[in-house]
């Protein structure tokens, strides 16, 4: 055992040398920032040149430490096979399920065998599926690996839109496919991206569709993703195709930003008005209407229907008439309508009052009424029902408890509804409901997987107090039977930004940490959504310490109530994530053992120089105020880190085609605390060369990524299928 052990510790030991050693390399690039009087200093501002050779070999041979740290596990070999095991008892798997108002089932599907999905269609639920569409065929002698993101049938189910992208860019090509025929009967559009920026919205008449172009997607470029531009663009015309509707240089007297993206909304072939919202990242958007027929004019005579101040989160247009969710006045958000006729929000009709202990989270318009649903703490959601012409309120029973609840519809001309449940333990089960009897049906196209371990998990949903006594959400996840004795290794998750509620899921990374006997607990923190708008606003530029400061607080109630100790406690987090997550490790290290942050947002001083930065000013701020500098500065991990501190274990991921999230951010946060950081756990940088944010990832590198986190912390958490040979 000793020697086992010394082994072990000379690996770790090597490992952090060899690091040490190449990082060295960078320091000569020293820069030194004034602000406000202040002077940082940046020691490895040479990462940010993606361009340069020294950080390019530096990255490389990160990766290559990273990849044998790994290969000395064999607790690897394991995680890939019971992540294999579980792929082979899904028959397949269903996403982007879009229907028709006459029943036609679009959808993408991937097999077992199969590591991208293709586009399929059936008639009704019970309809012979039939194959649209596999993504090979596009450029079938390409060494590229292509898919499918997004899917967009017009209102006769007579054509559709496919978004196709590369290696996980997340900025795809569109083009469109006759459904009868099955041949594409479209130029092929770049620069588009549809999963993020409004979708793509068909005209009324089916000759053409409405989609954002960006001209610039190249993330080493400045203008990266500025001067976006919304267009029509014809199918059957032979010139001028493309026309521009809405834009910075179309719209001059409109006061469009050249990082904003133009979104054009159309939700219903009756709609007697379109839509055009200005948006960024911010939660509430600048929005503008025309009437319909005016949309082909030479000049459209966009006019302002409500700006950010009126809150609204989600909204739905037929005829005339907007219905829309706001948190104008109601933090918890309630239900309204207005008439574009003569808008007037000031005396909007409330539909659905503010709830004082739920919030409001999504809600559909049909027939017979309205069905919204209220989620107390983001965790437990119901489903309500008011009728057109009374304010009587009645919950609808639903098939089993939910965590978390979305609704679709086809729109008020239809009694149809939709609704998709799931929870912690449970992946998504789809149903329909019938308005008379109130009862549901089951539609999924494909058996939904269970497994029989999950049906012996305790959830708890508790509150704890905050480091300012506010309440915050704690969700703690564990086999029926484990023992509360402090002995646990415990993984905690948690998001805190852009309203984002961190709503009951089964990831994988829980699935798995509870296969492996862990406890997994989500941290609600303030900067998401659970409690409402204030809650957002809790967690924002200046109040962003909540965010890591709340989950300190629930690690703290989860060390000192014996369900782990501090050599047993892991965190995850991805994206903006890593601001609280990267805080919480430099402000008490001593708390954690280990850390994995995937693409994540480290050093936010530098945050608005970086791809889509200047969006993210509306969330974090600028260094060009001084106020939001101190703020920015105080949520930087990477100048949060304290030369010769005693730092958990780290994994961090980063993807160079990341449109979000430059691998630059976690690469300097990597450098520095190797550099700096004084202990023997390793840190390890993870760079996927042909990778960016994951959305758009293949099964199989979604796996890989899976199996290398889920390595990595339970290594660093002691169980002892994954130590180090």
């Amino acid at each position: 055992m000793i020697r086992k052990l010394s082994v072990f510790l000379l690996l770790v030991v090597a490992i952090q040398c060899k690091e040490k050693e190449k990082t060295e390399a960078l320091k000569d690039s020293n820069i030194v920032d004034e602000y406000y009087g202040q002077k940082i200093e940046d020691t490895y501002r040479i990462l940010e040149n993606l361009n340069d050779s020294v950080t390019i070999n530096w990255l490389k041979d990160q990766k290559t430490e990273t990849e044998k740290a790994f290969g000395h596990n064999p607790g690897i070999v394991k995680i890939q096979k019971s992540i294999e095991k579980k792929r082979n008892d899904n028959e397949s798997i269903i996403t982007k399920l879009k229907i028709s108002q006459d029943d036609i089932h679009f959808y993408l599907k991937r097999s077992k065998i199969e590591t991208t999905s293709k586009v399929y269609l059936r008639n009704g639920l019970n309809g012979s599926e039939e194959i649209l569409y596999d993504p090979k065929d596009f450029k079938p002698s390409s060494d590229e690996s292509y898919s499918i993101n997004y899917i967009q049938p017009n209102w006769d189910s007579s054509k559709i839109v496919l978004s196709i992208t590369k290696n996980d860019e997340e900025f795809s090509q569109l083009f469109v496919m006759d459904v009868k025929t099955k041949k594409i009967v479209s130029d092929t559009l770049p620069n588009a991206l549809p999963n993020s920026l409004g979708g793509v919205e068909w005209l009324s008449n089916n000759e053409g569709f409405i989609y954002t172009y960006t001209p610039i997607t190249d993330t080493k470029n400045k203008d990266y993703s500025f001067l976006a531009e919304a267009k029509i663009y014809y199918l059957n015309k032979k010139v001028d195709k493309l026309k521009t509707i809405f834009s910075k240089k179309n719209n001059p007297k409109i006061n469009i930003k050249q990082e904003d993206f133009p979104i054009i909304y159309f939700t219903h072939p009756k709609n007697k008005y379109v839509l055009a919202s200005i948006a960024g990242v911010s939660s509430y958007r600048d929005t503008y209407y025309e009437e319909i027929k005016n949309i082909s004019q030479e000049k459209i005579n966009w006019k302002k229907l409500y700006g950010k101040q009126e809150k609204i989160k989600q909204f739905f247009l037929y005829g005339s008439d907007l219905y829309y969710r706001t948190a104008k006045g109601a933090s918890n958000f309630k239900i309204c309508k207005v008439n574009l006729d003569a808008p007037n929000f000031e005396d909007a009709t409330i539909l659905v009052p503010e709830q004082n202990s739920s919030v409001i989270s999504d809600f559909e318009i049909t027939k017979d009424g309205i069905y919204y649903v209220k989620t107390k703490n983001g965790v437990e959601a119901k489903l309500f029902f008011r009728d057109h012409l009374t304010t009587k309120e009645s919950e609808i029973k639903l098939p089993k408890p939910s965590g978390n609840i979305n609704l679709s519809s086809h729109g008020i001309d239809f009694s149809e509804l939709r609704i998709t449940i799931e929870g912690w333990t449970s992946y998504k089960e789809t149903y329909i409901l019938n308005h008379e009897t109130k009862q549901f049906e089951s539609i999924d196209l494909v058996p939904v997987t269970q497994y029989d371990f999950l049906k012996d998990i305790i959830v708890e949903e508790i509150e704890i107090p905050s480091h300012d006594g506010v309440m915050v959400p704690l969700s703690i996840i564990y086999r029926k039977g484990t023992k509360l004795n402090g002995q646990n290794r415990m993984l905690i998750n948690a998001y805190g930004a852009y309203k984002w509620s961190n709503s009951p899921f089964l990831y994988n990374y829980l699935l798995y940490w509870l296969e492996e006997g862990g406890i997994y607990a989500t941290a609600h923190v303030r900067g998401g959504g659970e409690k409402g708008d204030d809650w957002h606003l809790g967690g924002r530029k200046t109040t962003k310490p909540n965010s890591w400061k709340d989950l300190i607080a629930c690690t703290t109630y989860l060390i000192n109530n014996n369900y782990t100790n501090k050599d047993k406690t892991a965190l995850w987090g991805a994206s903006a994530g890593g601001i609280t997550i990267g805080r919480a490790i430099t402000e008490r290290p001593d708390l954690y053992k280990a850390a994995a942050i995937r693409v994540g947002t480290l050093n936010m001083l530098r945050s608005e120089f970086g791809p889509n930065g200047q969006n993210n000013i509306k969330e974090f701020g600028t260094v060009k105020d001084s106020i939001e500098f101190q703020a920015l500065l105080e949520m930087d991990a990477y100048h949060n880190l304290k030369k010769g501190t005693k730092y958990p274990a780290v994994y961090l991921t980063a993807g160079m085609n990341d449109s979000r999230v430059p691998p630059w951010q976690p690469a300097k946060f990597a450098a520095k605390l190797q550099e700096e950081g004084n202990s023997n756990n390793p840190v390890l940088l993870d760079v996927d060369f042909e990778g960016g944010h994951g959305f758009e990832a293949s099964a199989n590198k979604k796996d890989k990524e899976l199996s290398k986190i889920m390595t990595f912390l339970l290594w660093q958490t002691g169980h002892p299928d994954y130590q180090l040979k």
